[in-house]
């Protein structure tokens, strides 16, 4: 059975874990009554997911109910929610699914109180693991597609990894490896460009996971040892023993039995370490498929059996599909054909489960449903801009309108105004040319009697010639 890694949703520090002098600073904040409220409850929230949540558990839970007890006397909400959350991841990985629901329906509670779309994301997300792991793929697809649409709203892009990762881990659950492996791509990527080491060796795993379905052994054995080199620089005890489980599977369907069992082994003794019931279900039955393959029968029924009842004391129909296709693989050898056909009906009942055509058409219908709404808001953002260009548009056509009309007006109020002055200048010049016309006759008039009368007084006087020969004649006489 192979490590497929679920991701709970919370929001995770980038720094490495292994980093004492990190660590050392954040308990010394929250040690710091000096410090703000916020500072102290974000240094141990920190201090507890990134020094013990994946390496001593027991841990993390403890110094989660502290930050829950502080942030409840000092009234903060939020962080009474991220610690909730922490407690969530305790209980699940412990596989007491109905505490780990409970802590994160208190969680939700607050989050919807103070409107917290990025909690209330985490707690859609962590439903969603709850519903998948009990078989409920219908509500599973329900939450992840949700907490995928708040994240995306709020821009967290850790939050839309994690939807994108565990919609991919419907898809493998239900055979759709090329779709599965599309999604862990998708949120491979956006990991890798916050450099999320703890999320890449989780995607990472599952990609492996992926490709041993699809019996690419090589690929599968590529991807888990990339997983298992990132796991160990940053002490994930948790991803170390998922892709140790892993690359155990894949030596054992190379049959190399010796070298898988000792893989199965250690991935066992870090989630006994790490007290996380659900894995170590898994390498459980991991091992007794090894001593089936030997024909050892009596240790394949012994863990066979162990893991059965583990999966089936947390809940887990993943597991119980599993352990229950192992039993009866074992029965049927040894001639146990009545317990043979209780576990091959079991795994038929699991099975049909989580395969059903209802889920396969609910995990298509949500996905299409979202990518419609997606369009359908991005379409009506596009209309309500192009409506608003639109609008623009005619008011500035509008406006250039009221400004031609306003122009023309203008125009005709001066053309009209110029046409009255032309009017009252044409007849100030007709005026001007009467009264020139007349001086002009009176000036005539005058000339020509000053003419007359020069000739009358021409006529009247002696000419120059007479007077001066009589002056002269006169002259002489005297």
């Amino acid at each position: 059975m192979k490590f497929k890694l679920l991701i709970v949703s919370l929001f995770i520090s980038l720094v490495g874990f292994s980093q004492k002098a990190y660590l050392d600073s954040l308990w010394k904040v929250w040690s710091d009554v000096s410090q703000s409220d916020t500072n102290r409850l974000k240094a141990m929230y920190d201090f507890a997911w990134d020094g013990y949540l994946y390496t001593n558990p027991d841990s993390s839970y403890y110094f989660s109910e502290q930050m829950y007890a502080f942030a409840k006397e000092k009234g903060q909400d939020l962080f009474q929610a991220k610690a909730l959350n922490l407690q969530f991841s305790y209980f699940f990985g412990k596989g007491d699914l109905k505490m780990a629901m409970e802590k994160n329906s208190e969680a939700l509670k607050l989050r919807e109180k103070n409107g917290d779309k990025l909690g209330m994301a985490v707690c859609a997300v962590n439903s969603g693991i709850l519903s998948q792991v009990q078989g409920d793929f219908s509500n599973a697809i329900d939450y992840y597609t949700l907490s995928l649409k708040y994240n995306e709203e709020v821009n967290n892009k850790m939050g839309v990894a994690t939807s994108l990762h565990n919609i991919g881990h419907l898809y493998q659950e239900q055979f759709n490896f090329d779709k599965a492996i599309q999604y862990y791509t998708k949120s491979l990527k956006i990991r890798e460009m916050l450099n999320d080491q703890v999320g890449i060796s989780s995607v990472l795993i599952n990609l492996g996971s992926v490709y041993f379905d699809k019996k690419n052994y090589v690929k599968s054995l590529e991807y888990n040892n990339r997983s298992l080199l990132i796991s160990k620089a940053i002490d994930n005890k948790q991803a170390i023993a998922a892709a140790m489980g892993n690359i155990g599977m894949i030596y054992q369907n190379l049959n190399d039995l010796d070298k898988g069992l000792d893989y199965f082994k250690q991935s066992l003794a870090i989630q006994e370490e790490l007290g996380q019931k659900q894995t170590m279900a898994i390498s459980i039955l991991n091992i007794g498929s090894i001593y089936f393959a030997k024909m050892d029968i009596p240790n394949a029924l012994l863990y066979s059996n162990k893991s059965f009842e583990i999966a089936k004391e947390i809940g887990d129909v993943s597991g119980i599909k599993s352990a229950s296709k192992s039993l009866y693989m074992i029965y049927k050898s040894a001639g146990r054909y009545t317990e043979a056909l209780n576990m091959h009906e079991l795994y038929i009942q699991m099975t049909d489960s989580i395969n059903s055509e209802s889920s396969k058409k609910e995990l298509v219908r949500q996905e299409f449903k979202y990518e419609y709404e997606k369009k359908v808001i991005a379409d009506s953002v596009r209309t309500s801009e192009q409506k608003k260009i639109v609008a623009v548009q005619f008011k500035q056509e509008q406006t250039q309108r009221y400004a031609l009309y306003v122009g023309l007006s203008l125009l005709l109020v001066f053309g009209g105004f110029m046409f009255n002055r032309f009017k009252v200048t044409q007849k100030q010049k007709n005026i001007i040319e009467e009264q020139k016309l007349f001086v002009e006759n009176k000036q005539r008039e005058i000339m020509d009697s000053i003419y007359y009368a020069r000739r009358i007084q021409q006529s009247l006087l002696p000419s120059e010639n007479y007077i001066s020969k009589n002056m002269k004649r006169l002259l002489k006489n005297s």
